[in-house]
C-alpha cells in the first residue's frame, strides 16, 4: 500500500489521478491512498497556495477540494475491477490555528486517511528551495526541533490526523543547512512527542521519499523509527510522497520490512 501520493491537483505535483492508478497497477501495488497538499495558512511568508482543477489554478477552499475528492471516487469505482483500492486521503499543511479548517474538511468529504504535514517553522517553509535558508538562519538546530516539535505535539493533541507525515522533516533541507549536527537534536523531545502520538491515537508513516531527495534515509530516521515502535506508537503506513507516477512505490521492496504484516500490501 502507498499512502501518500500527489497528483496533478497539488501545485507542485505532475500526472493525473488515473496515470497514478496505472502506475500502481504496473508496481502490483494493492492499494493507493491520494494525499493531495491542502495548505491554507493565512500568514504563510510568501507562499500563496492553490489547486490545480483542469490546470488552472484555484485558491484552496473547500469547493476547489471538490474537484479533487470527485476525481478520486471515481477512480476508487473504475480501478477497483482491476485490482486496486484506491483511497481518498488529504495532507493538511499544519499551522495554528487550522483547527476548525480540518474539522469542517472532514465533515464534508469523509476521507479515508487524514495526513498532518508539517512544513513551516513560524510561517515560513523549512522543506522550499526558495526559502529554507531564510527560515533556518533566525535558529539554532535545537531551536528548530524544539518548535517543530512542539508543532507535532499541538497537531496530535487535536485528535484531527490519522499520521503525522514525514516526521522530522526539517532535515531535508536542514543538513544541508546546518549539517549533521542537525541529526540529533530530535532526542529531547522524542518522549513528548510518542506521548502524544499515542494518547490521541495518532500514527506515523514510513516516507520513503528521503532516499529520492539525497537523503540517504527515510523520514523519519531509522532510530527514530525504531524508538517510535518501542515506546508503541503506531507506524502504520508506507508512503512515498510521490509527486510523479514513476515514483510510486518508490523503495518499497526495502521498506516493507518495517511495517506490520497487515500492510504489505505490495508483496507479489
Amino acid at each position: 500500500m502507498d499512502y501518500h501520493v500527489h497528483c496533478d491537483y497539488s501545485i507542485d505535483a505532475e500526472g493525473t489521478i488515473d496515470e497514478f492508478c496505472e502506475a500502481a497497477i504496473k508496481r502490483n501495488l494493492a492499494e493507493i491512498c491520494f494525499t493531495t497538499h491542502y495548505d491554507a495558512n493565512p500568514n504563510s511568508d510568501g507562499n500563496v497556495e492553490y489547486i490545480v482543477v483542469k490546470g488552472q489554478k484555484r485558491p484552496v477552499s473547500p469547493d476547489s477540494l471538490a474537484y479533487y475528492v470527485d476525481d478520486v471516487r471515481r477512480a476508487a469505482e473504475e480501478f477497483y475491477a482491476r485490482g486496486l483500492s484506491v483511497k481518498l486521503g488529504v495532507e493538511i499543511g499544519w499551522f495554528k490555528g487550522c483547527e476548525e479548517i480540518v474539522q469542517r474538511l472532514k465533515e464534508r468529504f469523509n476521507f479515508d486517511y487524514v495526513l498532518c504535514g508539517i512544513h513551516e517553522i513560524e510561517d515560513i517553509c523549512f522543506c522550499c528551495s526558495h526559502s529554507y535558508e531564510k527560515c533556518f538562519r533566525r535558529y539554532q538546530p535545537e531551536q528548530v526541533a524544539e518548535k517543530y516539535f512542539e508543532d507535532v505535539i499541538l497537531a496530535a493533541k487535536s485528535g484531527l490526523f490519522d499520521s503525522i507525515a514525514h516526521l522530522v522533516y526539517y532535515l531535508r533541507s536542514g543538513q544541508d543547512y546546518y549539517g549533521d549536527k542537525i541529526l540529533r537534536v530530535h532526542e529531547p523531545f522524542l518522549e513528548d512527542t510518542f506521548k502524544a502520538l499515542i494518547a490521541s491515537d495518532t500514527g506515523i508513516e514510513i516516507n520513503t521519499s528521503g532516499i529520492r531527495h539525497g537523503f540517504k534515509e527515510y523520514y523519519p530516521r531509522m532510530n527514530v523509527i525504531n524508538a517510535a515502535k518501542k515506546a508503541g506508537v503506531e507506524v502504520n503506513f508506507l508512503g512515498s510522497d510521490a509527486h510523479k507516477p514513476e515514483q510510486i512505490g518508490y523503495d518499497f521492496e526495502a521498506a516493507l520490512a518495517l511495517v506490520p504484516d497487515s500492510i504489505r500490501g505490495c508483496e507479489d
